[in-house]
């Protein structure tokens, strides 16, 4: 409802011409308050209509920040090797990272984990010896990364892959000159100096690489069956033959014993032939007769026959 202001002029009387201003004025006021009140009406509507579209606009800047920012993780005992990711280009060298670690909250990275640990690696070895023998036997390698080589391993080891793309032909080729020279049964006994020597060669040929060989060691060897069989007849052959050395010793032995015994009884006999003549029989008997004179039921019975004569007949004459 429009307003009206009375105007007096010094007689008290209002004039037409103030009321009619007046009453412009307030049209005039009203007129720029709904102006107001429309462009406000429309600034809250473009607000509602775009409301949508900032909501999803922010739901995709999370989801592209969520697809491209990454927190990748390096486990213990790993380094890794972290590098970019772009959308468009070829991706590069950014830095290394010592596990346990993670790279933060990054825009688009990738780490590549190396495990940096010693480790055993075997090796089943299959090698002509130099009597053309196929001798089999276990070669076990324990090599480690050198700290902080990562980025050689990634850029020119393979990565993961570095010992079958650069130590486990090298290895094998090392052992196997060393064992070929050799006899089947000189592998065994030299098993020791054999590992020494592959240990040797191995670190000096990768002095001045990230790889760091500690140990070499042989075992579980396994000859060939002609081999074995050819050992165990011969083992039972020693056998066979220490058993007849031991009969035959034992049989020489008795020989000896039954010469010695032979020869006893013969040596006897010439004695008694040659030191018994007739007159010491004699005496001898003589001698007899004289220790039975003393006897109570002793009788004595001489029968002289010949020339010489017989010893005395003795009989035991009892009541």
């Amino acid at each position: 409802m429009p307003r009206f202001t009375m105007v007096c002029d010094f007689s008290g009387v209002p004039t037409k011409s103030v009321i009619q201003a007046s009453g412009n004025a307030q049209e005039a006021s009203q007129s720029m308050d709904i102006q107001d009140l429309q462009k406000f009406n429309k600034y809250r509507r473009l607000g509602y209509a775009a409301l949508p579209f900032v909501l999803a606009g922010f739901i995709v800047i999370s989801i592209v920040n969520r697809a491209g920012c990454v927190n990748v993780p390096t486990p213990p005992g790993h380094e890794g090797y972290i590098k970019s990711k772009p959308i468009v280009g070829a991706a590069e060298y950014v830095g290394f990272q010592r596990g346990p670690t993670s790279t933060g909250w990054k825009w688009r990275l990738e780490v590549v984990n190396i495990d940096m640990r010693p480790r055993t690696y075997s090796e089943t070895m299959r090698i002509l010896t130099a009597e053309r023998l196929e001798l089999r036997f276990r070669a076990h390698a324990r090599i480690q990364l050198r700290s902080g080589s990562v980025k050689k391993v990634v850029e020119k080891f393979g990565g993961s892959n570095w010992y079958q793309a650069n130590v486990q032909q090298q290895l094998r080729s090392v052992m196997r000159a060393k064992v070929q020279k050799l006899k089947a049964f000189e592998v065994k006994s030299k098993m020791a100096q054999i590992a020494k020597d592959v240990l040797e060669a191995m670190q000096k040929r990768y002095a001045n690489s990230p790889m760091e060989v500690l140990s070499v060691d042989i075992g579980d060897i396994q000859y060939p069956s002609v081999v074995v069989k050819s050992v165990v007849r011969k083992f039972v052959t020693n056998e066979d033959n220490e058993r007849r050395d031991i009969e035959l010793r034992i049989a020489r032995r008795k020989i000896v014993i039954g010469i010695a015994e032979a020869r006893g009884v013969s040596d006897a006999q010439k004695i008694i032939r040659t030191s018994l003549n007739p007159m010491f029989v004699q005496y001898e008997a003589l001698k007899a007769v004289e220790q039975l004179a003393g006897s109570k039921n002793t009788t004595f019975l001489l029968m002289p026959l010949g020339k010489q004569g017989t010893p005395p007949v003795i009989m035991n004459l009892s009541k």
